[in-house]
């Protein structure tokens, strides 16, 4: 047997000279992740590895960036880690001991020696590791995105989204809101697996005013994880040296199914089966209630059951080495690691025959429906009592099984990287706003609900160039003029209206402020709406005019004459916004609903003499 796994090739090597262009990885997430943490996970894990393989396989090739944290009314700056001092971080959180003092000083010696550095136009930058979270979202990269530097963003899986029930809601409400961002702003995007990929381009299809091309580039089947460990034994499982287990390695959570393991031992018990033990290797995540009730409830299956978690990767290697096999009944995976851990050391997995786990198992696994117990317990109770199959397949891996290493990882990740770099860069795209609908900054704080992901997309885009992020009373406009353009859908000269609600500093004396849409071609010129000061909050004003061409619109605001800042802000502000809203002027249903949305919920700002930052 050989694996379904095609190899991918090995990348030729690319000089500078003939490509002209550099190549950035993003690392902000994996500092930011550093100093909260001792030890990396997951994502942060698989950063690290490919970044160290690039290091010494490609040197000068590939830069490490990390983004100074935002600065009101900045464009985000960005420094460069020096090599050296980040493979001394990388090699020291990756070793058997990690001591918190000695690893944030090497953290700080990492960052604050990174120096300036700015992407130029032509560049690529890759967001390596998580966009929706640990000071890494889309909004620190549109700048160099309008001076025409690629950005492209490797997509672990789109679980949040496709299956949010296994997920916090608030993970899901920050992931698919920075998804929905990078639908806008990405040239490119990478997928961990084909699985990934298909899932990917399918949202894309759906949510993508563009459809930016998409690669697999398949992880690696093991983390750091060396054979030929037999004589460690794991502290935390003294009391099973000598007995056979079998190995579920994983955090414990819903999405992972340990309740679906638990049940098939307990079914292979009540069917007269002598079971090994089996080991729950993880620590504890969220959406396992029934697990817990159950273990309790049962004194773990009579202390056949065993949770460890804390394992160093040389002791985690020992779990896997020793165990009689291993188990993933996992129900969706981007990739599967521990699947791929299990072939690399050499030992036989049962695993869910769902999303990408066949792709990181090939044929080397016997496979089940983690839906179906008894499919399961058919699977499972083979290789527990028909050990000259177990020996047969463990054979097959032994003479047949190639484990993909971090360098094949990192040559086709550049690979891939250089020849989607030959396409000009994209534009940044243009958010939609749906007729009769009012958008409001402050909505982002609410709690999180799919109905509005769009809609805060939405809101985000029309504020992304000229005003500061969000707060409970809207948004600030930066300095005296900005604009907000927007998508209708419509077709270019349709009368429409837009109704937007104001606020003001309360500061502005004598200055004016004016609202104007574009004038279209063959259009009457319409005089701009002049805002009574000071504008009281949540004033509304309707602005009367025609869509632009290929159905843009384009509001401009403008502060003419000067102005006293509020003490205590460094910002800029002079007037902001609270709520924003368009109809077609003939369509009364739409008028109607905008009319209600804007009336029925208005900002409640005070003017003080001093505004405060959000």
């Amino acid at each position: 047997m050989t694996s379904s796994m095609k190899q991918p090739a090995r990348a030729k090597a690319r000089s500078r000279e003939t490509v002209g262009k550099d190549v950035f990885f993003a690392l902000t997430d994996l500092m930011s992740f550093l100093t909260h943490h001792d030890t990396l996970t997951g994502i942060q894990r698989v950063q690290s590895n490919i970044a160290r393989s690039l290091i010494d396989r490609r040197g000068d090739d590939a830069r490490y960036i990390i983004a100074d944290r935002p600065v009101p009314g900045k464009d985000a700056c960005f420094r460069e880690l020096d090599r050296t001092a980040f493979v001394r971080l990388i090699d020291y959180v990756n070793g058997e001991v990690v001591d918190h003092d000695q690893l944030q000083a090497l953290l700080s010696l990492c960052v604050d020696g990174a120096r300036p550095v700015t992407p130029r136009p032509g560049s690529a930058v890759i967001l390596l590791g998580s966009f929706w979270s640990n000071e890494n979202t889309v909004d620190r990269y549109l700048a160099l995105k309008r001076s025409g530097v690629r950005i492209g963003v490797y997509i672990y899986d789109i679980i949040p989204l496709s299956h949010p029930e296994f997920c916090d809601a608030y993970l899901v409400r920050d992931f698919s809101a920075s998804l929905l961002d990078l639908c806008l702003v990405a040239d490119f995007f990478l997928a961990i697996s084909d699985h990934t990929r298909s899932d990917l381009a399918r949202f894309l299809s759906e949510n993508s005013p563009s459809q930016p091309p998409i690669r697999t580039v398949r992880l690696a089947h093991a983390m750091t994880l060396q054979p030929e460990v037999a004589d460690i034994w794991p502290n935390a499982m003294q009391r099973l040296k000598g007995r056979e287990y079998v190995a579920f390695v994983s955090t414990i959570e819903g999405r992972k199914n340990h309740l679906y393991a638990v049940n098939v031992w307990r079914q292979l018990i009540a069917d007269g089966v002598e079971v090994p033990d089996l080991v729950l290797a993880g620590r504890k995540g969220w959406r396992i209630n029934g697990l817990i009730d159950l273990l309790e409830g049962t004194d773990n299956l009579d202390g056949r059951v065993h949770l460890v978690h804390d394992l160093s990767d040389t002791e985690l290697a020992a779990v896997y080495e020793n165990s009689l096999f291993t188990v993933f009944p996992s129900l969706v995976e981007g990739w599967g690691l521990p699947v791929g851990e299990s072939l690399a050391l050499g030992k036989m997995c049962a695993a869910s025959n769902t999303s990408s786990i066949p792709e990181v198992g090939g044929d080397f696994v016997d496979y089940f429906d983690p839906t179906n117990l008894q499919d399961g317990v058919k699977v499972i109770a083979r290789l527990i009592q028909n050990r000259a199959w177990l020996a047969d397949r463990e054979r097959n891996i032994a003479d047949h099984f190639t484990a993909r290493t971090w360098d094949e990882v990192a040559d086709e990740f550049m690979a891939e990287v250089a020849d989607l770099g030959r396409a000009p860069p994209t534009p940044i795209g243009v958010a939609m706003l749906e007729a009769g609908v009012v958008y409001r900054p402050s909505d982002v704080f609410q709690p999180p609900s799919p109905h509005r992901w769009l809609q805060d997309r939405a809101t985000r885009f029309l504020m992304a160039r000229s005003f500061y992020g969000n707060e409970t009373v809207g948004c600030w406009m930066r300095g005296p003029s900005g604009e907000m353009v927007f998508q209708t859908g419509l077709a270019e000269g349709e009368p429409i209206v837009i109704d937007i609600a104001a606020f003001s500093t309360g500061l502005l004396g004598d200055a004016g402020v004016t609202l104007m849409l574009d004038p279209v071609a063959g259009k009457p010129r319409l005089r701009p709406v002049a805002l009574h000061l000071p504008v009281e909050p949540g004033a509304q004003y309707q602005i009367r005019g025609h869509v632009g061409p290929a159905g843009l619109c384009r509001l401009t605001l403008e502060v003419a004459g000067p102005y006293e800042r509020p003490g205590g802000d460094e910002r800029d502000l002079a007037i902001g916004f609270s709520a924003i809203g368009f109809a077609p002027a003939a369509d009364i249903e739409a008028r109607m609903d905008l009319l209600e949305g804007m009336t029925l919920k208005v900002a409640t700002y005070r003017p003080t003499s001093s505004a405060g930052g959000g």
